[in-house]
C-alpha cells in the first residue's frame, strides 16, 4: 500500500502566499523524511481561493520531494492544448528523473470554461482526444491528426520524455460513463473517495473493472489510486475536535460552486462517510476496507482552510508512525 498526500495549495486571498508556500514545501520535506510515496497538485483558474497553477509547482516541489512520485491532482485538460501538456510533462519527467505522473480530469467549474472560450459541452471530446495526441506525441515519431479541436501535420514534440512512452496518465472520473473512459484512456483511474453514498465505491469499480477487460487490459495490473479526506490524532474525538472545523470550511467554499453545492448541503453525510477523521486504529480499519476493495495507493489531503501547519504536521507523523506499519 502506497500512501501520499495532496499539496492542497489554496488559501484565501487576503493571506500571505509566501508564508504558506513555505510553509507546504516544508510539509512536504517532512513527508520524505516521514516516508510517504507521492506528492499531488490542483489546478484551478479563477478561483474563488488563490490556487497557484500546479505545473508550477509541480517544479517547486521537484528538488524538495525525494523520490517521491509528482503529479497533478487533477490537470483541467479541455483547457489546455495537448502540445503544450505534452511538452511541459516531457520537461518535467527529465527534471524529476521520470518521477512524474500526469493526473487529468475533464472539469466542472462554469466559469474555467468560460474564461478559456471553451463549450463544456465539448470538454470531453476535448479529454479524449488530448489524451490520444499526447501519447502520440510522447513517441517522438512525426505526428499527422486530423483531429476536431488540435489538427496538427507534420508535428513532432521539442522534448522526448524521459520515461519510454510518457509519464503515466491518470484519469480522474466519477460518473460510471467517465469511469469508464478511464479505464479506456487512462493507466489508472483516480478514484474520489468523497461521494456520501455507500454504494458508490463498490457499484464504480464493478464498471471499471468490467471495462478494464472490455478494452483488453489487465485489472490485476493498473495502479489503482482514491482520494480521501484524512486526519490522525491520538483518539477520534480529538481528530474530529482538531480537523472538522476547518474541513467544513474548506467544504463550505467550495460549495459556492454550483456543481458542488451538494457538499454543503450534505455535509454531514460526508463526514459519517468518507471524511477520514479518526485515531490510529480507527483509520487502519478505515483504510483497509478501500484496501480489500482493491485500492493501493492512497492520496489525501492532510489539512485544510486555516489548520495550522504543525496540526497538519502532527497527524502525518502519527500516521506514519502507527499507521504505516498496519500496511507495509
Amino acid at each position: 500500500m502506497k500512501f501520499g498526500i495532496m499539496a492542497s495549495h489554496q488559501y484565501p486571498h487576503a493571506d500571505d502566499l509566501g508564508k504558506h508556500l513555505n510553509e507546504l514545501f516544508g510539509t512536504v520535506e517532512l513527508a520524505v523524511e516521514l516516508g510517504y510515496d507521492s506528492v499531488w497538485t490542483i489546478n484551478h483558474f479563477q478561483s474563488n481561493l488563490a490556487t497557484p497553477q500546479p505545473i508550477s509547482m509541480m517544479a517547486s516541489l521537484i528538488p524538495r520531494s525525494g523520490d517521491m512520485t509528482l503529479g497533478t491532482g487533477i490537470l483541467l485538460l479541455p483547457l489546455f492544448h495537448p502540445v503544450h501538456v505534452a511538452e511541459e510533462f516531457a520537461t518535467l519527467d527529465h527534471l524529476s528523473g521520470g518521477r512524474v505522473v500526469l493526473g487529468v480530469g475533464a472539469g466542472y467549474r462554469e466559469n474555467e470554461f468560460a474564461a478559456f472560450g471553451v463549450d463544456p459541452e465539448t470538454r470531453f471530446r476535448r479529454f479524449d482526444e488530448s489524451i490520444r495526441l499526447i501519447r502520440s506525441l510522447w513517441t517522438g515519431e512525426i505526428v499527422n491528426h486530423d483531429g476536431e479541436f488540435y489538427p496538427l501535420s507534420d508535428a513532432s514534440i521539442g522534448i522526448r520524455p524521459l520515461t519510454p512512452g510518457g509519464p503515466p496518465i491518470w484519469v480522474g472520473a466519477g460518473g460510471k460513463k467517465a469511469v469508464r473512459r478511464a479505464a479506456r484512456l487512462g493507466d489508472a483511474w483516480y478514484a474520489p473517495g468523497n461521494s456520501p453514498s455507500r454504494r458508490y465505491l463498490p457499484e464504480h469499480l464493478g464498471v471499471y473493472n468490467d471495462a478494464l477487460v472490455e478494452f483488453g487490459k489487465d485489472p490485476a495490473s493498473v495502479e489503482r489510486p482514491i482520494g480521501v479526506e484524512l486526519y490522525c490524532a491520538p483518539s477520534t474525538d480529538e481528530a474530529v475536535e482538531t480537523a472538522l472545523p476547518h474541513a467544513r470550511v474548506e467544504y463550505s467554499t467550495y460549495a459556492e460552486y454550483p456543481a458542488l453545492r451538494w457538499q454543503r448541503d450534505r455535509f454531514d453525510d460526508l463526514v459519517r462517510n468518507t471524511l477520514l477523521l479518526g485515531s490510529p486504529e480507527f483509520l487502519i480499519e478505515r483504510i483497509s476496507a478501500l484496501r480489500d476493495m482493491g485500492f493501493n495507493h492512497i492520496i489525501f489531503r492532510p489539512g485544510w482552510l486555516g489548520m495550522p501547519t504543525e496540526k497538519v504536521q502532527d497527524s502525518l507523523r502519527l500516521f506514519a508512525a502507527e499507521v504505516f506499519p498496519a500496511f507495509r
